[in-house]
């Protein structure tokens, strides 16, 4: 993770998520990108509308250029730059994430009030779905602690063996972030299972897909969350039906309702 892109709109929301940055980046020794993308003004009057987008432009830039001096007091040795532009937020930063240099985005969520806002029609959603490179979510009030426990929900309902780089990609996060990675299935009454499941990886090493009892695959999610420590939750965005369920069944609410989980979002 050699870049980190980490969109800001200067609210404490996009504050506690580049915190939550610059931990990662300080561990993995990584450059943090401070974006801060502006919508041009409505102004029927030329001259009037370019000295408010001079006005805009100016301010965003000198706040870009205060948190890049805190942000360098506060993590000796963490290499950050800004940039700044007029655009369309959603659209601008998936400009950014096309380039293919960045590999995290970090964006914050306002949790369980203002997450059915953020799921359908936000800029941290478009983001979330479209990104080719992993993407955290923050929920407002966590604070970072070292990622040491992740848990993965996973499908084994799916082709397995054609998750097999999906799965590899996973347990490489896990080492870069020195963890240990628990993979749990959520048994419901539709699809009930039987027996211990295993997958074998390329190394010969095996890992064990713990079975979770839950009426629903979010009471499954949530139960798992509860019940175990955990520093991260990812999922895996991919168009089959137990990530279909994560993303149009308002999992996140669930997630965020009871806990301040962040959650990464993992793209095949």
């Amino acid at each position: 993770m050699n870049k980190i892109l980490v969109p800001t709109d200067f609210t404490p929301l996009s504050d506690n998520a580049l915190a939550f940055a610059c931990q990662i980046a300080k561990q993995m020794k990584s450059e943090i990108i401070l974006i801060n993308i502006q919508s041009l003004p409505a102004n029927d009057d030329a001259s009037m509308a370019i000295e408010l987008i001079n006005t805009i432009e100016d301010s965003a830039k000198k706040r870009l250029k205060n948190q890049h001096d805190e942000i360098i007091k506060e993590y000796e040795g963490i290499k950050i730059s800004t940039h700044f532009s007029f655009g369309i937020p959603s659209l601008t930063i998936k400009e950014y994430l096309e380039t293919k240099e960045y590999d995290l985005v970090v964006i914050g969520t306002k949790g369980a009030s203002g997450v059915d806002k953020f799921l359908f029609g936000s800029v941290a959603e478009s983001i979330s779905k479209h990104a080719s490179c992993p993407v955290i979510i923050v929920h407002a009030e966590t604070k970072y602690r070292p990622v040491k426990h992740i848990a993965v929900p996973i499908d084994i309902n799916y082709k397995f063996g054609e998750s097999h780089q999906m799965i590899q990609k996973v347990v490489g996060y896990a080492e870069m972030f020195t963890a240990d990675l628990n993979w749990f299935y959520v048994n419901t009454s539709k699809n009930d299972y039987q027996g211990d499941i295993h997958y074998a990886l390329e190394d010969g090493k095996k890992i064990d897909i713990e079975i979770i009892e839950g009426d629903t695959v979010e009471q499954g999610v949530e139960l798992y969350c509860q019940t175990h420590t955990l520093d991260l939750l990812i999922i895996l965005k991919r168009d089959y039906s137990f990530v279909h369920q994560l993303f149009h069944k308002n999992i996140f609410w669930e997630i965020l309702k009871h806990q301040s989980l962040p959650i990464m979002v993992v793209h095949y």
